[in-house]
């Protein structure tokens, strides 16, 4: 027996191994899931609600919030770009008098004189003789240098003062200055008598004329006159002549230029905003620019605001230094104004008091004196262009008896969108219009038109009706009272107006446009209170619309569509022989059922269930439910290039229910969708 069964082995082996060189082939049917999906009312309405409200009975309650009405209002309190322009040119500027101070001793009067020491020695007592012609044509070198090299005028001064010391008097002086440079004459003075002691003086104008820095002061003539007897010789005794430059309005001029201020702008802005008077805004955002061009070699500017403050402290754009301008680009500084606070009062202590709508600022121009010799004509200029933009954060004051128009605004409403067709009916739904404002004012909002449409059907839209007071909505006016500002003016505390108002039927057309048409009024009574209004743009006026639907319905072909993604690997060696379908339904509603299937470009390739009947749950209570099951299978279809799969559900009440139906949060139709395909084994 042994030896048989060893043979039998052998040949066991032999033709097995033999088997497997043949390469043997078998068919292998798999299946394997491609799609799953859950609908529930989440696909049908719930992912457009703003909240879901379950109570203790689970029965879901749908609370969707809707923007009513968006009103700009920045646009009562913007204050448009304010521009300030000026020109400096050099005729404003000033130049410091110069004086040039000139004496002659009678010591050196007496040295000219033959035997004048002898005659008249120091600190005797002698009568002095007429001396006619005792000075003629002496020259005095007078030097400018240290005021200008050069210097052409359109406007000035020129004064000659003569003091006498001597003692006794003078007569028939005469005097001429002439530029060194090109002897051309300044200016000639004549004083007939100058008594002892004296100071005469004499001007001229020297508008036109150009001056060195180098002038020569030529002494015509000076009589000596006789004294009346002895009188005491004290050689340090001078006649002091003091030469004024003054009133200097330059034309061109080489020079040390001293600082100096060229123009001081003190100035009010006002601007209108149609019956609105602040008197306060913050600045959310802003700016200055301190647009310059200068011809000056050494231009400066400072400008303030004084009523502009951060942390207390008044803006100052300190001092800005403007290059020498080689061409027309200006030159510009920028500040910005976040966190500001900016008084709109005017100036602090103006005449007539307090003002509204007003911003005070102040501008200061200079010479920056350089030190240095510089060229300056009367061409050089400055030029400054100045613009500030502002946008509030709040705004204080009166802001006004404004009217805004919400003109037809169409509102899309975007709730039922899933569902596409059919009906329900619903026991109760509430809408309610909240209105809530944020606005240190009075406000009273009129609804013109209000009403809610389906424009997929051909039925006429249904309007809004009356609220909880038995008020027609449309055409009531709502006063809404003013908000208030705590904590220093940081937080609001705002006030609230709601309307009621039954919507059923409104929700029974699956509506998915609203239409408002509105009209807001700020103070209604258009008075200017003791207590100030306020705004702050960015959260005024709120109203929006709360829809509470209780789901306790009856359905009636109600259309809901859901799409799913479908994962099929194209890069399989196979072909889908069929598709098996699964349902549960968790509803207590009777549902047909239709599934197409979709390309990338959600084009339709093939129809896999039309109108597929699927049963209502069994329901003893609410947290007893049994689900009905439903499975197909689907075969002779187009499987491929298959990307997603639609899921047209069309929920009805059964005919034996008259009783609207509880839909609760847990209830929902699952679909199950596998693919089976044959795969050969071992095939070449």
């Amino acid at each position: 027996m042994r030896k048989i069964f060893s043979i039998l082995l052998f040949f066991f082996i032999f033709y097995s191994c033999k088997h497997e060189l043949e390469n043997p082939t078998w068919d292998i049917d798999t299946i394997f899931p491609i799609a799953h999906s859950k609908l529930n009312i989440s696909n049908i309405v719930l992912d457009n609600f703003d909240n879901v409200t379950i109570p203790s009975d689970s029965l879901i309650t749908l609370i969707f919030r809707q923007d009513l009405i968006d009103i700009e209002l920045d646009s009562i309190i913007k204050i448009e770009s304010i521009a300030d322009e000026q020109i400096h040119t050099l005729d404003s500027a000033s130049f410091n008098d110069v004086i040039i101070i000139d004496s002659s001793n009678i010591g050196e009067t007496i040295n000219e004189i033959p035997f004048g020491n002898l005659l008249f020695p120091n600190g005797s007592l002698s009568t002095i003789p007429n001396l006619p012609s005792i000075i003629t044509n002496d020259t005095v070198d007078i030097d400018a240098s240290e005021y200008f090299e050069t210097m052409t005028l359109y406007s000035g001064n020129l004064s000659l003062k003569i003091l006498n010391g001597f003692p006794t008097d003078i007569s028939n002086v005469t005097m001429s200055l002439i530029n060194k440079n090109n002897l051309s004459t300044i200016g000639t003075f004549s004083f007939p008598l100058i008594p002892s002691g004296s100071l005469v003086s004499d001007s001229i104008s020297v508008a036109g004329q150009t001056l060195d820095e180098n002038i020569i002061g030529v002494l015509h003539n000076i009589d000596i006159n006789s004294s009346n007897g002895n009188v005491m010789i004290n050689y340090s005794d001078a006649i002091v002549t003091t030469i004024t430059l003054s009133n200097i309005g330059i034309t061109e001029a080489t020079a040390i230029f001293p600082e100096q201020q060229l123009t001081e702008t003190l100035k009010e802005h006002s601007f209108e905003l149609d019956g609105v008077q602040l008197s306060e805004i913050g600045i959310k955002n802003g700016s200055v620019k301190v647009n310059v061009l200068s011809t000056l070699p050494n231009g400066k500017m400072i400008y303030k605001i004084p009523s502009l403050k951060k942390d207390g402290i008044p803006f100052n754009s300190g001092e800005m230094l403007v290059p020498e301008a080689n061409s027309s680009d200006l030159t510009t500084f920028d500040f910005e104004f976040e966190g500001y606070t900016l008084d709109l009062t005017g100036q602090q202590n103006r005449i007539g008091g307090d003002t509204i709508n007003t911003i005070y600022t102040e501008a200061y121009t200079y010479i920056d004196s350089t030190g240095e010799i510089e060229t300056i004509n009367y061409l050089d200029s400055f030029y400054s262009y100045i613009e500030f933009d502002l946008t509030p954060e709040y705004a204080i004051g009166y802001l006004g008896n404004e009217i805004f128009e919400i003109n037809d605004k169409n509102i899309q409403f975007s709730i039922f969108n899933n569902i596409s067709s059919g009906t329900f009916d619903l026991n109760n739904a509430n809408m309610i219009l909240s209105l809530k404002n944020y606005i240190g004012a009075e406000a009273n909002l009129r609804f013109n038109d209000f009403y809610f449409d389906n424009t997929n059907d051909e039925l006429p839209p249904t309007y809004i009706g009356f609220d909880q007071h038995n008020n027609n909505i449309i055409g009531h006016n709502y006063n809404i009272e003013r908000a208030y500002l705590n904590n220093e003016n940081t937080t609001i505390t705002h006030s609230e107006k709601e309307i009621l108002f039954e919507a059923s039927e409104i929700i029974e057309l699956f509506p998915n446009k609203m239409h408002v048409d509105a009209t807001m009024e700020l103070n209604p009574l258009g008075e200017n209170t003791n207590i100030p209004d306020f705004i702050f743009p960015e959260n005024t006026l709120e109203a929006n619309i709360d829809l509470e639907i209780p789901l306790s319905i009856i359905a009636n072909n109600l259309v809901v569509q859901d799409f799913i993604e479908v994962d099929i690997n194209e890069n399989q060696d196979y072909e889908i022989d069929e598709f098996h379908i699964t349902i549960f339904n968790d509803f207590p509603l009777e549902a047909e059922i239709n599934i197409i299937s979709l390309d990338e470009n959600d084009l339709i390739i093939d129809t896999l269930i039309n109108e597929f009947s699927i049963l209502p749950a069994n329901i003893s209570n609410v947290s007893q439910v049994i689900p009905t099951k439903n499975t197909t299978t689907i075969t002779n279809r187009n499987f491929t290039d298959i990307k997603k799969i639609k899921i047209t559900s069309t929920f009805s009440t059964p005919n034996e229910i008259v009783e609207p139906v509880n839909i609760y949060n847990h209830y929902e139709i699952e679909f199950f969708i596998s693919a089976k395909y044959t795969q050969k084994i071992g095939e070449n």
